[in-house]
């Protein structure tokens, strides 16, 4: 089995207004979110998967098939990573500097989730392939279908699971707490900027 790992590059942008933001994809409510429930800055990371079994084939005679795995190819990652900051937020004011902080706080959480899940994704799958028998049918495609089965379910709960786990590392790191600890930083600095929102 080959796992090639996908890591974006990080972009950052700070040309989207506040409102512009609350509007895109991705963004989880929080209960008792502060700074006026304004969405300051966002890490839009999007993750990713791609499989390819490789699948020898055969006639068996009389319209009949058989076949069996011989190689599983997955790539797996973030294929888009971008940290937002609200441009109503002035690049270098203290504000700016701990909405940053706070969404690359995100990025460090992805990444760190990332290179935990990659062993678990491979042991997982090298065992589903392992499993793995020959299967037959009547043509050849019935016979990667049957073969394919298992490993797309095994692909949707493991892709499943990182999606929970991910959501949940990410809820720790947006709490109430936080968003008040944002809102009353910099002497109240952000009430300058909200105020023209």
């Amino acid at each position: 089995m080959v796992l090639d790992l996908q890591i974006a590059p990080l972009r950052t942008d700070y040309s989207q207004s506040i409102r512009q933001l609350a509007q895109k994809p991705g963004r989880r409510p929080v209960a008792g979110r502060t700074a006026n429930s304004h969405t300051l800055g966002l890490a839009a990371i999007q993750y990713n998967q791609q499989w390819q079994a490789g699948v020898m084939t055969a006639s068996l005679g009389q319209g009949r098939y058989c076949g069996a795995a011989q190689t599983l190819t997955v790539t797996f990652g973030y294929d888009e990573r971008t940290v937002y900051v609200a441009r109503e937020l002035p690049q270098g004011s203290c504000i700016h500097g701990e909405v940053l902080a706070h969404e690359m706080r995100h990025v460090t959480v992805d990444e760190q989730l990332l290179r935990e899940y990659v062993p678990v994704l491979k042991r997982r799958l090298e065992e589903v392939v392992g499993r793995a028998r020959p299967a037959q049918g009547r043509s050849e495609r019935q016979v990667m279908a049957a073969i394919e089965q298992p490993i797309k379910a095994a692909m949707r709960q493991l892709m499943e699971e990182f999606g929970r786990e991910r959501n949940a590392r990410q809820a720790g790191i947006d709490t109430p707490a936080e968003y008040e600890r944002i809102s009353q930083s910099c002497n109240g600095e952000i009430n300058r900027y909200l105020g023209r929102v």
